[in-house]
């Protein structure tokens, strides 16, 4: 059973539990299904993924006014009242194409691992474009203002603004990435680390700047290089 599933080696007892007391209700609802694969990715530590699925569950939730939602229930007309229903909200064509794309993913997935559906694929004639959108770049002059920025008696703002110029020194650092790092992705005169999205090796130069930064807020017994995790805690949490 866990083969099928395609289970890691390693489950928690809360997981496993989870599975077994809804498996029977995946095959009639889809919300214990979507439910169940939020935690899966939580817990194989893909939370990108999972706040995702978690969003389009709550949308499609909210969408079907919170009644049960058979497998049979999903069909081409409904995919598309539900891609005019997100729209209606005013929701970026991108925004709108995400939400989807990971709604059919979700569905294949579930028609893989043999979990009944519709007799044709509702998506077949669903075609996403992504749209062009404009740059956001900030000028260097805009950049140089904010690094100049001081918030005397409030802390907070100024750790932020830390951060911030921190990312935009070290190449434009992700949030996701900063927060994770740690001693060990110091290696000589470079930050080393791996993209959380994209698993891609990272290599940054460390400038004079971003060593001040380190200093200011290093953490003794912390492993981590900035205070924005805590030793021993779920990066989700």
């Amino acid at each position: 059973l866990l083969t099928f599933w395609n289970f890691p080696q390693r489950i928690t007892c809360c997981t496993f539990v989870f599975f077994y007391n809804d498996i029977r209700n995946m095959t009639q609802n889809i919300f214990v299904y979507m439910d169940f694969q939020v935690a899966w990715k939580r817990e194989a530590g893909k939370d990108s993924t999972a706040d995702l699925y978690r969003v389009v569950r709550n949308r499609l939730y909210r969408f079907w006014k919170g009644a049960s939602l058979q497998w049979t229930d999903i069909t081409a007309a409904m995919v598309d009242d539900f891609g005019s229903s997100l729209r209606a909200e005013g929701l970026a064509v991108n925004t709108v194409n995400s939400y989807l794309s990971s709604f059919r993913a979700l569905c294949h997935t579930a028609l893989r691992e043999g979990l009944p559906g519709p007799a044709s694929d509702p998506f077949a004639g669903l075609h996403l474009k992504r749209e062009e959108t404009a740059k956001r770049a900030l000028k260097i002059a805009e950049v140089n203002k904010v690094m100049q920025a001081d918030y005397p008696g409030e802390p907070s703002l100024r750790e932020a603004l830390d951060l911030f110029i921190f990312s935009y020194l070290a190449c434009g650092i992700p949030f996701v990435d900063l927060a994770y790092l740690t001693k060990k992705n110091i290696v000589g005169g470079e930050i080393v680390y791996y993209r959380h999205k994209t698993g891609a090796l990272i290599r940054v130069g460390i400038t004079p700047a971003m060593r001040l930064l380190l200093r200011k807020y290093g953490q003794k017994g912390s492993p981590y290089l900035f205070p924005v995790l805590s030793a021993g805690k779920d990066g989700h949490e």
